[in-house]
């Protein structure tokens, strides 16, 4: 039973909540306007406000020993585990609980893998790692992940607001390409995301398109390859499933046919 609409996962966990912004894919951050629409944080996810938004969680740290389904946990989806305000006790007691549920995988994401990098405690083979790189400018989250102790590791070039570019996916085994959503959206051609796709064949990698640039997150959730037909790529570390012919669509920021 999932609780999320995040197509590449099916739980969302936060033992931390808030962040602050460290690069421009943070610009129009999902989980800050839903902290502040809803009153979570009163101030804005800048690093100044960070000792006020970003809180500790232990009331949630057993939520996932209640989840009997074999399940994939999205680790943080509102804060980032490595923040530097973020304790390394606390951090040891997540890992713990993580650990205590092998049926799970745990999908740890990251602006700062440079922390994560150097944490050694904890890494058993269900605890996935994985670093968000928006642009070419942060390409080097990709280096500082390589050097995690996780056993798989994966990026999401989520939003992609910039080509990347021919980017080192050595020691990868996952990318997540998506656009950004909401009112201030920045744009997503599709050729950015074909690009990265073509490179995770070259290299054998896990490729999961999640979705296009669009008012609202998870629309335009299929690739539209250049030639006028859209497909679904959706494939995990352990199951690259075959792309799937799905329907055209209008959100691909490229010449497409005719949408009724």
């Amino acid at each position: 039973m999932k609780n999320t609409l995040i197509s590449w996962t099916t739980h969302t966990w936060n033992p931390t909540f808030g962040c602050s912004k460290v690069s421009e894919g943070c610009r129009n951050c999902y989980a800050e306007t839903i902290a502040l629409k809803y009153g979570h944080s009163a101030k804005p996810w800048t690093h100044p406000n960070a000792p006020e938004n970003v809180r500790l969680k232990p009331h949630k740290l057993a939520d996932p020993t209640k989840i009997a389904e074999p399940s994939r946990i999205f680790v943080n989806s509102m804060s980032d585990l490595f923040h530097e305000l973020i304790p390394d006790d606390y951090i040891r007691k997540v890992f713990d609980v993580m650990n205590q549920c092998p049926q799970h995988v745990f999908q740890v994401l990251t602006k700062r893998p440079e922390r994560a990098a150097t944490w050694t405690y904890g890494w058993a083979d269900h605890i996935w790692m994985g670093t968000s790189v928006e642009d070419a400018r942060n390409a080097g989250r990709i280096d500082a992940l390589r050097q995690c102790p996780a056993h798989t590791k994966f990026i999401s070039a989520e939003p992609l607001i910039a080509p990347l570019g021919a980017v080192d996916l050595t020691g990868l085994d996952w990318v997540i390409v998506g656009g950004e959503s909401g009112k201030d959206r920045r744009p997503m051609p599709h050729a950015w995301a074909r690009q990265i796709r073509d490179l995770c064949l070259d290299a054998d990698i896990a490729f999961f398109f999640k979705q296009s640039s669009a008012y609202r997150t998870e629309l335009g959730t299929s690739l539209h390859h250049g030639n006028g037909t859209f497909w679904l790529w959706q494939q995990w570390p352990d199951e690259k499933n075959d792309p799937v012919a799905a329907a055209p669509h209008k959100y691909a920021c490229e010449p497409v046919p005719a949408v009724a």
